[in-house]
């Protein structure tokens, strides 16, 4: 092979990379923009002429966020993690970051997400932080292509500060170094990695079948830039034929035709014939059509929607259990997949917390207990699940007083039902005690 054809291959796959990188920014930057509701109208603006957007705004409705957020339910109740006090300490903002980086995982397919050690020193007590990162390149090692060494991706700038004008700037991160450097490629800032690892995790919304990267939710997505583009045409066809559509027939073809009122007589050259045709559309055609495609990409998800005027009766827990028992099938399978990154990130927990001289027990000893989705159920139903609980060993006084109020520890617990009993006993002694004085009145 000669040198020529060489650094062709070479370059034609350097092109090939670049054009798929930018890709995945551009769709990465897209489903954000869907998800947050900012700036949609970009993304149809381009299927409509410029002047039309002078008759009416371009219709954006935001069924992303609703989707994602539905679809995202490991964290919606705040797992159990059976680990020490101080990594209850250390983790206290864990559960609340977790919410939003399972929500983006499941929007943008792949993340990276960094962990962080936080010491505010005089402020508070030291922390752990958890970073997503949103669109990075990760790069490989031949022998294991879904484990990067090393990523790069943008530094968050501050652009609401109009006085800033710096460079865009990006960093590199792998074991041994993390370096800043602007888009011109010069840098800016190097550090050692004094922890040895790379401190991300890649989080993935489901299992990488030939790819590092996820596709995310990109039916979603796509759905609804559908249902805008037809709400954006029926408020085009509202503005123009509501009243229908005048037109004349038999005029002078070099004379305008102006508009009138209806306190207005037009005067029309004989034979002439002047008329107002109605709109063929049908409204309701139109919005069942928009029901049909949020539904269509409902049940794909193993999700159900609920109309407004449909009313009917509440649904029991039963009944929402054999309904959402497709989704609740997902939701075990994600569980097992968000267990592995939670020994993953306690990994890394643990060795970040041991450089900065704080120690956690071992991996083995880590814990995690995931809540699930309780369905509604009547009183009775409750009391009697307790009490079988209770018979049989299953659980205890203060786990049921636990999971009434989510804030109190174990021990806690305990002390509060000791407390309640004692007050209770002595509040019958005190009843019987007047009972008594009463009878011998």
């Amino acid at each position: 092979m000669t040198d020529i054809s060489t650094q062709i291959i070479k370059e034609s796959i350097s092109d090939l990379k670049l054009s798929i990188a930018k890709r995945r920014r551009r769709s990465i930057i897209k489903h954000l923009d869907y998800y947050s509701g900012g700036d949609m109208n970009q993304y149809i603006d381009q299927y409509f002429r410029a002047e039309i957007f002078r008759e009416v705004p371009t219709y954006t409705m935001n069924i992303t966020r609703k989707f994602i957020n539905k679809m995202s339910r490991i964290y919606n109740l705040k797992p159990v993690r059976d680990v020490s006090n101080k990594y209850d300490i250390l983790t206290r903002k864990k559960d609340v970051r977790f919410k939003h980086i399972e929500r983006m995982t499941r929007l943008l397919g792949t993340i990276a997400m960094q962990v962080i050690w936080k010491d505010e020193k005089g402020t508070y007590a030291p922390c752990f932080d958890y970073q997503p990162v949103y669109y990075f390149q990760p790069y490989f090692h031949e022998e294991d292509p879904y484990k990067p060494y090393a990523i790069v991706y943008p530094l968050s700038q501050p652009t609401e500060d109009i006085s800033y004008n710096e460079p865009l700037k990006y960093v590199y991160f792998d074991r041994e170094v993390r370096v800043v450097f602007t888009e011109d490629g010069k840098i800016q800032h190097e550090e050692p990695n004094n922890y040895g690892v790379l401190p991300f995790v890649f989080l993935h919304r489901e299992d990488q079948i030939d790819s590092f990267f996820v596709e995310g939710a990109n039916d979603v997505i796509n759905c609804n830039e559908h249902v805008n583009i037809t709400m954006t045409e029926m408020q085009l066809g509202l503005r123009f034929q509501m009243f229908g559509q005048p037109f004349a027939t038999g005029v002078y073809a070099d004379e305008p035709i102006a508009r009138v009122g209806s306190d207005t007589i037009i005067n029309l050259p004989e034979g002439s014939n002047f008329g107002i045709a109605s709109p063929q559309g049908n409204l309701q055609d139109v919005i069942s059509n928009v029901k049909f495609q949020i539904e269509l990409v409902a049940q794909a998800n193993h999700l159900w929607v609920h109309w407004a005027e449909q009313g009917g009766e509440m649904p029991s827990g039963i009944s929402l259990i054999i309904k959402d028992f497709e989704r609740l099938e997902d939701y075990k399978d994600d569980i097992e997949l968000w267990r592995i990154y939670e020994h993953d990130i306690y990994y890394l927990e643990k060795l970040i917390a041991s450089f900065n001289e704080t120690s956690l027990p071992d991996e083995s000893k880590f814990r995690i207990r995931f809540e699930e989705p309780e369905y509604p159920r009547s009183i009775q139903e409750i009391l009697m699940k307790h009490q079988w609980d209770l018979d049989h060993g299953q659980t205890t006084e203060a786990d049921i007083l636990m999971s009434e109020n989510k804030d109190l520890s174990f021990n806690e617990a305990m002390k509060l039902i000791e407390k309640n009993k004692e007050l209770n006993s002595n509040g019958e002694s005190s009843e019987s005690k007047t009972e008594e004085s009463e009878e011998n009145a």
